[in-house]
């Protein structure tokens, strides 16, 4: 190989162009006995080369150089190119202008999807949908904001942010806290959801708030039996705050459950996570309930989820009868626009949201005023603590269920579910 291109830069120069370099085999007997040599095809320089291979192809005379014979195991070794790296300060200047340039592109975009709104509101609209707020349901939001307001209105981004808290409120389908009637049979609300939402944390929180802020009889009943320890986390839970826990492998079983629990006021019941995707195991959870016939079914669905995982469990659950919805580990979320988005798609209300493991702390009421706030950036939510921007919308005061006066209990402990946050 060496001595090939040597020969090449003795009788073109240094300028020459390597075109194709191969191993052929020269003399013996039909491939037999033949020595090895490199065969390089080269050109004079790029100016002084035939149309057909300015163009890319290879031009069909071409002069070749056969070196002398060289080892078989050095003949197929390609040339090394000493190419030189550009500096590392050049590649970061170069990325940094090109995510400019890309973040200047989304935000035209953007703006040219809502041709009609004022300048004054493509920053509020960029923040509804940087918190996952779905773009049309943002536009509409930003219209709304655009034909309620004055020319001067629209340039104070104080009154913009009022109309659009008012706006998102009105457009989140908030509902009440659970209210047990009490009509001479136990009041039934079940649990149902995904895998990892915190069903059963969330379970025990709505368990200790009707027993200890209630004076309610609770009764517990689970037919989570396929994840591991499923039912020692909610037989400690039921240990603590006194209540009795049945537990349910049949819809026959579940039926047998509830008429052990004739005298209780409310009986909730923790489900196995399902898969959205699973139609089997949700056409047996559709069993169970028919058997039972709850009063109220709540759909639990996390708020670090994606808003398209979201999507299909909401479409999949429909089937099986959707009253209301809970979001858990607001404390985790990363936006709440997904909030808005979903209640849209399930047509449901929002009972209830939790954001931490404390048991019975860290739930409340999903108010509209509320989630709003949190669209719009007004106030962090931190493990059930609330950091809110003074000038911000108030949140509704929390509350589970109908208050009464609280009863004496054990000291209720926090058992995380799974150790993951809800």
């Amino acid at each position: 190989m060496a001595e090939a291109l040597e020969e090449v830069k003795r009788q073109y120069g240094r300028s020459a162009v390597i075109l194709n370099t191969r191993t052929v085999t020269k003399g013996g007997l039909l491939g037999l006995g033949g020595k090895p040599c490199v065969e390089i095809t080269a050109a004079r320089a790029m100016a002084d080369l035939p149309a057909p291979l300015r163009r890319g192809g290879i031009p069909r005379r071409s002069e070749r150089i056969a070196a002398t014979p060289v080892v078989a195991s050095n003949a197929a070794q390609p040339a090394k190119a000493n190419v030189e790296s550009p500096a590392p300060d050049a590649l970061v200047k170069e990325v940094g202008a090109l995510r400019s340039l890309v973040g200047d592109l989304v935000r035209e975009t953007r703006r040219s999807r809502l041709p009609t709104v004022p300048a004054e509101l493509h920053e509020h609209y960029q923040t509804l949908v940087e918190n996952r707020v779905a773009e049309e349901l943002a536009a509409r939001l930003v219209e709304e904001a655009r034909r309620k307001l004055t020319v001067r209105q629209l340039r104070e981004p104080a009154a913009v942010r009022g109309q659009l808290a008012a706006s998102l409120a009105a457009m989140l389908p908030t509902g009440e806290p659970i209210r047990v009637q009490s009509h001479g049979t136990p009041y039934i609300v079940a649990l149902i959801g995904p895998t990892g939402v915190g069903k059963t944390t969330t379970i025990a929180k709505l368990a200790a708030n009707f027993c200890l802020r209630e004076n309610r009889k609770v009764g517990l009943i689970t037919i989570d039996t396929y994840r591991i320890a499923a039912v020692e986390q909610l037989k400690t839970y039921a240990q603590i705050i006194d209540v009795p826990l049945e537990v349910a492998m049949s819809p026959d079983q579940m039926k047998e459950a509830v008429g052990h629990m004739a005298d209780r006021d409310v009986i909730l019941i923790d489900t196995a996570g399902r898969g959205q995707r699973d139609a089997g195991k949700l056409n047996d959870l559709l069993a169970f309930f028919t058997a039972v016939k709850p009063h109220e079914v709540h759909l639990v669905l996390s708020a670090t989820c994606e808003e398209g995982v979201l999507s299909q469990a909401i479409e999949r659950f429909s089937g099986i009868g959707i009253d209301r919805v809970i979001f858990t580990k607001l404390d985790e979320a990363v936006g709440f626009g997904v909030i808005l988005n979903c209640l849209e798609k399930a047509k449901a209300r929002l009972s209830y949201v939790t954001m931490g493991q404390e048991v019975p702390n860290d739930i409340e009421v999903g108010a509209g005023r509320t989630i709003a706030g949190l669209i719009l950036g007004n106030k962090e939510v931190r493990g059930g603590r609330e950091n809110q921007n003074p000038n911000a919308p108030q949140p509704v005061q929390a509350a589970v269920g109908n208050s009464r006066p609280p009863r004496k209990r054990k000291s209720l402990q926090n058992q995380g579910e799974s150790g993951s946050g809800v």
